[in-house]
């Protein structure tokens, strides 16, 4: 097993293992802290989204849901990034992992008390959303610190499957505990997960300080971020066609819609749907784990995408409830395969006092498109149903895959 000590100043090329991230102590904590945070965070979207649509009845409210999930990112992304590029990254992850416990019991109280209402959800989605985007850049761009760099893309494959594999166990724990005990212990439950991610990611022991000498977070250095990727095409169209594609196609809002009042399956079948999603990722997850290093990366993102848009129509047609599972499953399957390959793809072009800033942007635009796609999913779907709505996005989805990688040939074309 490899030794913490060799992390730093690895020249040689080495072969990775599927497993070679996770032999690093630090890196273990870091997994764990990913797991319990990225199921907290599956588990507390598919409870929201439910808890919004028992209360309102509304599809559309269900879909401005996501205008709160996404909209602070747009504000506080950049600030984010700017911070991970001159603060120590470990401490902004436990300060703003803290704050989001903290706040959560608020809600699990007024919960408890049959308080709680739709402004208080979004409220209360919005800061945790301004939150999370404050540390997601510094929690990516601490990965290269707890791994070598032959190790960096097996690493984020493997947070990768904790971005999007945790979401098998959040939503299935979501629907069941809700079934059972009720939508207050669902989110006390939640609570305690979060927690555990605290707690994991103060046993890491590796510095979280930026390398070299770090100018202080302000408005120039943000430019100055956003200016690095402008110029760097192959960053910019892979983010670009990510961000065009989500906001279109993100179905997770649909989903109780689908559960509820297509299939009739309950929240428990609810459950099941988000767990489906999850399985496909983690099949992705697996898959490039064995395939190990992707030279082609660009091509790999536009024929997932193009992919992507195929499974939101098998979706949008599927007549039975296990068609549609089958469906969820490629979504989430070219979901983690092209976010993955993305991430790597930021973490080897971008340098380290680059990273923070190059994540952030990354952060914003994915958030603001599954934002945007989950208000026009749920605007649409309130006019032509929700499996109108997914044909619909289907066909717009693969127009703008190819189009953007027309207009960016260098994604199609690049290699490592």
């Amino acid at each position: 097993m490899a030794t913490d000590e060799s992390v730093a100043g690895e020249d040689v090329p080495v072969k990775v293992s599927p497993w070679g991230a996770l032999a690093y102590r630090d890196f273990q904590f870091f997994w764990a802290h990913g797991l319990f945070q990225g199921i907290a965070r599956n588990m507390r979207e598919t409870l929201t989204y439910l808890l919004v649509y028992q209360i309102s009845g509304s599809v559309l409210q269900v879909g401005l849901t996501g205008v709160f999930l996404g909209g602070p990112a747009i504000v506080f992304g950049l600030i984010g990034g700017a911070l991970a590029d001159s603060t120590d990254r470990k401490k902004l992850l436990i300060y703003t992992q803290g704050i989001t416990v903290l706040s959560a019991i608020g809600l699990v109280v007024l919960i408890f008390a049959d308080a709680v209402q739709v402004w208080h959800l979004w409220g209360f989605t919005a800061f945790w959303s301004a939150v999370g985007i404050l540390g997601r850049p510094a929690q990516r761009a601490y990965v290269p610190h707890l791994v070598p760099r032959s190790h960096v893309m097996n690493a984020i494959t493997w947070h990768s499957a904790l971005n999007q594999g945790s979401g098998f166990v959040g939503p299935l724990m979501a629907g069941f505990i809700v079934a059972t005990v009720g939508m207050g212990w669902a989110y006390a439950m939640n609570t305690a997960i979060l927690a555990l991610a605290l707690v994991a990611v103060a046993f890491i022991r590796a510095p979280g300080a930026p390398e070299g000498s770090p100018a202080r977070a302000s408005a120039r250095t943000i430019v100055e971020g956003l200016q690095f990727v402008r110029k760097t095409p192959v960053l910019l169209s892979a983010m670009v066609i990510d961000t065009g594609v989500m906001s279109v196609g993100f179905v997770r809002p649909l989903l109780p819609i689908l559960a509820l009042d297509v299939y009739m399956v309950g929240e428990k079948g609810l459950g099941v749907m988000g767990s489906a999603t999850a399985a496909g990722a983690i099949l992705a997850t697996v898959a490039l784990l064995r395939v190990g290093n992707v030279q082609r990366k660009g091509a790999a993102i536009v024929l997932a995408y193009a992919v992507y848009a195929t499974g939101l129509l098998l979706l949008g047609l599927a007549p039975w409830f296990l068609l549609a599972l089958v469906a969820l499953a490629l979504l989430g399957f070219m979901d983690v395969f092209a976010f993955t390959i993305k991430q790597s793809l930021i973490q080897i072009v971008a340098p380290d006092n680059f990273r923070g800033r190059s994540v952030a942007l990354s952060s914003i635009l994915s958030v603001t498109g599954n934002s945007a796609g989950a208000v026009e999913m749920g605007a649409l779907a309130s006019i032509a149903g929700a499996p109108g709505a997914l044909i619909i996005n289907s066909g717009v989805a693969l127009g703008m895959t190819v189009v953007i990688s027309l207009r960016w040939l260098g994604l199609w074309r690049y290699k490592d």
